[in-house]
């Protein structure tokens, strides 16, 4: 897992962009690299996963072609692809995927990514074609933000590389986009300018300037014959994601909340090591957030190297503070994520792997068992619907729900502002995405699947994953989400995944005995923080001031913001709308103070003038 960061400009001179900004993805090394003409530059931060040696560092270079790549991720099945290329018998430098995929561009070229199996994200210069290949793997578990302007492709890992590049402006759709949702979608980023790659696509830039975008992978289009026997064939999957999983050449930890995904995980990795699993849970004082009792009797099973740490209130505070200070984008969730992380991260773990995607896949969300009383709602005839918005809360949301397709209504589901409340905070509402590529799934429970994977998994869950464990210097590998389980159980017929009964029945099912009763005969807890109470205590005051960075910018009807407030503090009001504001204030204000300490040192962007002279104009568009 690394940071990666490149511009290219064809027929012209590149420029640089600022590493340092990525030096906590990737502490263990950096490297520059800049093509013959000086049309293209990557640049590269390094945390040493595979390959320790110097042979895997990048920026790296096929001497045979000339070619250079920058990547960021793991390529599971790179072994496999090598022995795919045997006139490189014997001549190999190290062991790192990295080299495994500058090779296999030789071989394979823009038909490369079909064969790579993982997470990831690259860049290849082709030194001979004098053009760039860009790709992100299918699920979308490893960002890639660009910029293209005046035919200049500016590119990296996080956004806070391209903030001197992009316009300083956002927009009320854009504060819309986040503010209804928690997290800044990939469609419509708070940053105009800056775009996102697309998952399982690839990005085209031409010697001659042009740049084209292709997919290379659908997963929601895999259509895949269902064998005899689901039940075995999900835990051969998950048995063969998890060895993939452990590939490494450092030490590999398991998060353990005591869940039945992260319990799975931990079980099945335990079972294939030689040495103990370093298996890590975090408990809290505050009793009613702490389930760490079950994964010490999960632990002990499997006779992990177990460590439960516990944090106190004001511990807990200071990391949540921290978590804000170090969002590449806001989100109203990530705190939880970088807690664990930085955590774990202190006892000298790089690698970590997490259950997440279990609820996505199998049906643990609340929204699998409502979806056919939400579809009957959603028919409420136009007519009728101006009559529910007087009944409340709940008949306000009722009437603006999509009579559209399930996808629009799981995302309805998960909507935190409506529409008529984005009006009165000055706002745009924020329309409902229509995912016509769910048409060719089985039946509503793979669309609902495939609804909370292409959005709350996506803009939020698998966004913060990477960034705030990063910000840690931790890898977070995700054995869930290995493309070939993926796509099995999206087009697996519902009554398979039912029949087993309970939550998430048939993933119980498949590794029952490798689970104590108790991980699987208890309510779904997850991992929660006391926020209402703290926010409320000792939070108060970092609240405030984020929600008066907000208000001193107009960004929102200052009459609004204050109901909001006051919504909060009389308990009609749920906490996460008031923090989503706070954290999108702490936000704007850690960004114009980083960029403005930075611009006094040096101009890192080669631009006319510097990040926080621009920055200091950021306004509405």
């Amino acid at each position: 897992m690394c940071g990666i960061a490149l511009q290219f400009s064809p027929g012209s001179k590149a420029h640089s962009l600022p590493l340092r900004r990525l030096r906590h993805r990737g502490p263990d090394g950096q490297g520059e690299w800049w093509s013959p003409d000086g049309a293209c530059w990557f640049g590269h931060t390094r945390l040493a996963i595979l390959d320790l040696s110097a042979n895997g560092a990048q920026p790296m270079l096929d001497p045979d072609t000339g070619n250079a790549i920058t990547f960021n991720g793991e390529i599971y099945n790179h072994r496999a692809l090598r022995g795919r290329l045997p006139e490189r018998d014997g001549r190999w430098r190290g062991d790192s995927d990295t080299e495994t995929l500058v090779v296999g561009y030789r071989r394979w070229g823009r038909a490369l990514p079909e064969r790579a199996k993982g997470m990831f994200a690259f860049a290849i210069y082709d030194a001979q074609q004098k053009s760039l290949m860009v790709c992100r793997d299918r699920s979308g578990m490893k960002p890639v933000y660009y910029v293209w302007r005046d035919g200049v492709l500016s590119l990296a890992s996080e956004v806070r590389v391209l903030l001197g590049i992009a316009a300083p402006h956002y927009s009320p759709a854009s504060i819309s986009a986040y503010l209804s949702t928690g997290a800044c979608p990939e469609e419509n980023l708070l940053w105009p300018d800056i775009q996102c790659l697309p998952p399982g696509s690839t990005l085209q830039v031409t010697a001659d300037g042009s740049l084209s975008i292709e997919r290379f992978s659908e997963i929601s289009r895999q259509s895949k014959a269902a064998p005899a026997d689901p039940v075995a064939r999900v835990r051969e999957l998950l048995e063969y994601s998890v060895e993939d999983h452990l590939q490494s050449d450092v030490p590999v930890a398991c998060f353990l909340s005591g869940g039945v995904d992260s319990s799975i995980i931990t079980a099945l990795a335990a079972q294939k090591l030689s040495q103990p699993l370093l298996t890590f849970s975090v408990g809290f004082q505050q009793r009613s957030f702490d389930e760490t009792s079950v994964a010490a009797e999960v632990a002990k099973r499997y006779r992990t190297e177990h460590h439960r740490i516990e944090l106190d209130e004001e511990e807990t505070v200071a990391l949540v503070r921290e978590a804000v200070a170090r969002l590449d984008l806001p989100s109203v969730d990530a705190i939880n994520t970088y807690i664990v992380a930085s955590v774990v991260a202190k006892r000298g773990v790089k690698v970590a792997l997490t259950g997440l995607g279990g609820d996505e896949l199998f049906g643990g969300y609340p929204v699998f068992r409502e979806v056919g009383r939400l579809q009957w709602l959603a028919r409420c005839p136009v007519a009728l619907r101006p009559l529910l918005a007087r009944l409340g809360k709940w008949g306000r949301r009722i009437a603006e729900m999509p009579r559209a397709d399930v996808s629009a209504i799981v995302r309805w589901r998960r909507r935190f502002m409506t529409d008529s409340e984005a009006i009165a905070a000055g706002l745009p509402p924020h329309p409902f995405k229509v995912d016509e590529s769910s048409a060719s799934l089985p039946d509503d429970f793979a669309r609902v699947s495939w609804a909370e994977l292409t959005g709350y998994m996506r803009d939020m869950l698998l966004r913060d994953s990477d960034q705030m464990s990063m910000a840690a210097s931790l890898e977070l590998r995700v054995p869930f989400l290995d493309h070939e389980l993926v796509e099995y159980l999206l087009h697996l017929p519902e009554r398979e995944k039912l029949r087993h009964g309970g939550t998430k029945g048939l993933l119980v099912a498949s590794c029952r005995e490798l689970l104590p009763a108790s991980v699987y005969q208890r309510p779904k807890m997850g991992f929660g923080l006391p926020m209402q109470n703290w926010m409320r205590g000792p939070l108060e005051s970092f609240t405030a001031e984020g929600v008066e960075h907000v208000r001193v910018r107009q960004i929102i009807k200052p009459d609004y913001l204050a109901r909001l407030v006051a919504g909060f503090r009389s308990g009609s009001v749920h906490w996460t709308r008031v923090w989503s504001v706070a954290v999108l204030g702490h936000y704007l204000e850690n960004i114009r103070v980083v960029t403005k300490a930075e611009a006094q040192s040096s101009n890192p962007f080669g631009a006319d003038k510097t990040c926080d002279e621009s920055l200091r104009q950021t306004q509405f568009a």
